[in-house]
This record gives structure tokens, sequence and C-alpha cells, in this order.
């Protein structure tokens, strides 16, 4: 095992650190490990085998046409990430309702555009199948978009409770009721088992970035039965469980992609330390994964902070580019050691990591290393994606190459925050230009 202490302090982009800024970066540890055969290891999950230790993170392409079907660009994109060999593709986040849209060109599932779906889940596991001999295990990602919900390309805000600190007097605003609340499980379900007979292996219940359902977590000055205390606070989260658990089949995979830390520098906070809010506090997040495991988790997909609010937490960029506030290596390893602590805390439970991206040229020694220290069941990939479809099957067969990976400059996430077509705008032709264009207004 070797440490990033000297090999990747002196030659990651993250050199510019030292170099350019006042931050003392400490000497933190890094997993590290040259052994890439440690992420060819095969992983059950609730009766499903995932070929490899590998996951594509969920990453919106905003290119589902306006009734939430997806387009050929669509169909594409999963084609070629499932080319590119992980064990698990973790499809970007689908609405459940049209005014829980984050964007009018995100995917949103119904009766009516089903065989699209099962479209998309027939080309991604046959691509994988036929180029690299084994299928992936499909999860699609169901979600409210809440407060940052933009169904018509306008913010139009669904919001858990009036926060102060997020307030913008530009847009006006919807409190959501209890009643209104009380509605969505059974609508989740139902579109759990849209999902379930479109061929998708697993369901998740995205409860993260600031979204409905993880604001709800932090709503400690809501009245009611969702607001106030732990109990209620996490109740919706665990009765739309409850109802998807008995509406799908038991080998069915229910995942929830959770934010452990929202890391916000305001008093509503899920998972921050009260004393130093730069520092998690896993006490209430390992109260819920319990209660959530009890209630039929099966696949756990850990994430901090929001794109919103503090985007340096959940994927620390490049300095430079977008003035990050946090020292980028400090918010990798908070991102890193948070989920390490998650899964020796539920070994159990399978589980997914995040942030690794962020270590652009080096990501695929720390993923080694992560597995080899017994850091996380899963290392996940999310912008990576986007900039090199094809990171695990060149990692899984030695041909790795350095010089293709995300450089992690937040294009695709400046692409996605202006209701663009959203991909990589340095290795990919068609979105660079998109940028460019976008750059000229």
């Amino acid at each position: 095992m070797q440490n990033f202490d000297n090999d990747y302090y002196n030659s990651s982009i993250y050199a510019d650190i030292l170099k350019n800024t006042n931050f003392i970066v400490p000497k933190l540890h890094m997993p590290y490990s040259k052994d890439f055969s440690l992420l060819s290891k095969e992983k059950k999950i609730s009766g499903k085998i995932a070929a490899n230790r590998i996951c594509y993170q969920p990453m919106e392409g905003q290119d589902a046409d306006e009734n939430g079907d997806p387009s050929e660009l669509t169909f594409q994109r999963y084609k070629t990430l499932s080319y590119g060999g992980a064990g698990i593709i973790w499809i970007e986040a689908v609405s459940i309702l049209p005014e829980a849209r984050s964007n009018k060109h995100q995917l949103m599932i119904n009766e009516h555009n089903l065989d699209k779906y099962k479209r998309l889940a027939e080309i991604s596991k046959e691509t994988c199948f036929k180029n690299n001999g084994y299928e992936p295990i499909i999860i699609l990602q169901l979600n409210h978009s809440g407060r940052y919900s933009k169904p018509d390309g306008k913010p139009h805000p669904i919001i858990a409770m009036e926060n102060k600190y997020f307030y913008n007097p530009e847009f006006s605003y919807t409190l959501a009721t209890d009643d209104y609340l009380n509605s969505l499980p059974q609508i989740f379900a139902d579109k759990a088992i849209l999902c379930e007979s479109a061929g998708f292996d697993g369901i998740d219940i995205k409860c993260c970035h600031g979204y409905l359902y993880s604001e709800l977590l932090s709503a400690y000055d809501r009245k009611g039965k969702y607001g106030g205390s732990f109990e209620n606070r996490t109740r919706l989260l665990i009765d739309t469980f409850d109802i998807c658990r008995n509406s799908i089949k038991r080998d069915t995979i229910l995942s929830c992609r959770l934010n452990i830390y929202d890391g916000y520098n305001t008093p509503y906070s899920f998972g921050n330390d009260k004393n130093n809010l730069e520092k998690y506090d896993l006490s209430e997040p390992k109260l819920l994964i319990e209660k959530l495991y009890s209630h039929g988790l099966d696949l756990l997909n850990v994430t901090m902070g929001s794109p919103y609010v503090n985007p340096d937490v959940s994927r620390p960029y490049r300095p430079g580019i977008d003035k990050p506030k946090t020292n980028a290596i400090n918010a990798l390893y908070r991102l890193f050691s948070g989920a390490a602590d998650i899964h020796h805390a539920f070994p159990k439970i399978p589980l997914v990591n995040t942030g690794v991206s962020g270590l652009c040229g080096k990501c695929a020694y720390a993923a080694a290393g992560m597995i080899e220290e017994d850091m996380t069941d899963f290392v996940g990939f999310g912008r990576m994606n986007f900039a090199y479809p094809n990171i695990a099957r060149d990692i899984l067969s030695n041909n790795y190459n350095e010089k293709k990976c995300c450089v992690a400059c937040s294009g695709c996430s400046t692409l996605k925050k202006n209701g663009l077509l959203s991909g990589c705008i340095i290795r990919n032709e068609k979105y660079k230009e998109i940028y460019k264009e976008f750059a000229k207004k």
C-alpha cells in the first residue's frame, strides 16, 4: 500500500493548491494501490451479482424530450456508458411528477413511455454483455426535486420548510403541505413498479443534495408530522421505503442515495457537527441507515453537500475554476472517510462511495486503494463518466489512461446549472461547442 503523501501531492493538479492559494494542506492519508485487479472482484447485492466494484454514478444529461421520454441522445449516452463496463450503472434522476422536474428536459417515467424505458434497460444490458461478457446491475433513481424544481426551465420551488438562508425573493414558492407529502410514497411505489417492469434491477429513492426528501431530514422547524423530531423528519423516507418494498419483488434492489452530511453553514444541516460545520457528525445518519435497513434497504450510495449550495463539498474541483470555498484535499478526504465510517458501521449493507473523480488522473489508484483498505464495496465515478466513459473497461483490462480522465473543471455542472445539454466540455466536441456558445452570451 502506498500513500498519496509523496506520489499524489507532487504529481496531481492539486499541487496548484500548494502553489497558488493560502490553504494549509495537511498530509492526509489517501488510499493508493496499483493493483487494479482488486476492482474486478464480484459482489452480491440482493441475489444479483455485480461483475466488478466500479459504479457509474447518476449524472443528468438533460436530453429527454418535454414529456420526459429518453431521446436518441439519451439512448446513445447509456449505450456508451454500458460499453464502458461498470458493474453498476446508476441511471440519472428520473422525476416522479411533472411539477417535480429539475428542468424541462429531465427524464420522467409513466405508463405512456414505459416501452422507451424498457428499451433503455435492454440497450444498456445488451451492450455491456456483448462487449464485456456480463450484464451490469442497473439502478434507476427516482426523485422529487422539491426546492430545486424547474419544470418549465424557471424555478418553481416546492419546499419542505421556510429557510431564510436559501430564500430567493425573486421566486415565489409552494410550501409542501402534509397532505401533499402524504401522497408521495404511493407515487414513488407506482413508479417503482414501472421501473421493475421495464427491466431495471433496482430503484433508488433519492434523498440527497437538498432535494425534497433530503431537505426534510433537516426540517427541524417544520410543524406537523414531517418536522421537528428525528422520527418526524425521517418519516416520509421510511414510509416510502415501506410501500415500495411491499410493491416490488424481493429480489428487486431497493436503494437510497443519501446525504450523510449537508455541510451548510446554517442551522438546517443534516449530519453536521454543530460545533464545527466543516466536520460531520454521523450520529443521525447512522440511526437513519439502521432504520432503512430494517425497512428493506438493499444498497446504499452515500454523498455529501449540494450542487446548488456548496458544490465544493460534494464534487471538489480544480483551483481557479470556480474559486472553491474549501480545500479540495480536505473535501475529498471528508467524502472518503465519511463513507468508510458508514461502511464499517454497516458491513452487511453494500455501499457505494463518491468523489473519486476529483482525483483526476490518479482516481484509479485511489479506487483500488479504497477496495484494498476496505473503505467501501463499490467506488462511484460521476463526472468521470462524461469525460472517460470507458474508464471501468480500461482499468479492468490494464489499459487505463490518465490523460483521458476528468480534469475536475466543473464545466459539465455549469451546463446543467444553466439548463443545457450536459456532458464533458473537455473530452467531447459536442458539449465543448455547447459550452462555447453559452460562454459567448
